[in-house]
């Protein structure tokens, strides 16, 4: 199902937020937007950050669609890349800028998505996590979602370290 572009109802952030955060559509117009985030939002020894390309790709696919979290400026905060296929939904990607993370923002991010995927007909929405990244984890079992498999080896950090990710689930449908 194609995700329209312009389809994104606006939240708010009233506690420990810097300034009030809303959530909207982010398409390939704010792509070195969403790039600046990738840079700082993931540690680049885990080897979970995708490159700029990689990004673009996705957001031209069939279902795929990104939400991005403002400040009342419209300076960028975080995002989510997220795809809805057959029936279920697979949140792709999280980032919060580092500086302004516990602020709940990453939640806001996540429960947006949930809305989107639900009102297009998805049951079920799946992420993976890197095991070892526990504020992620406790964050997305606080909305939900449970543990329902492990990747061996999925991410290779820029050592070569190897670590595995745990796939996660969150009924979407009431």
């Amino acid at each position: 199902a194609d995700i329209p572009p312009f389809y994104c109802r606006l939240m708010t952030i009233t506690s420990n937020s810097p300034g009030l955060a809303r959530v909207v559509v982010a398409d390939a117009r704010h792509l070195e937007a969403l790039m600046s985030i990738m840079r700082v939002g993931f540690d680049p020894h885990y080897g979970e950050a995708w490159s700029t390309a990689q990004l673009a790709g996705t957001l031209t696919l069939d279902g795929s669609f990104a939400r991005q979290a403002v400040d009342a400026n419209d300076n960028i905060q975080g995002f989510t890349l997220s795809r809805v296929v057959a029936g279920e939904a697979e949140l792709l990607l999280v980032a919060v800028d580092p500086q302004l993370r516990q602020r709940g923002i990453g939640r806001l991010l996540v429960e947006q998505v949930a809305d989107d995927v639900r009102r297009y007909g998805a049951s079920a929405m799946f992420l993976e996590v890197r095991e070892n990244n526990n504020a992620a984890r406790q964050l997305y079992r606080s909305l939900g979602f449970i543990d329902v498999g492990r990747r061996a080896n999925y991410y290779t950090g820029v050592s070569g370290e190897r670590f595995a990710a745990i796939t996660m689930r969150r009924i979407v449908l009431d």
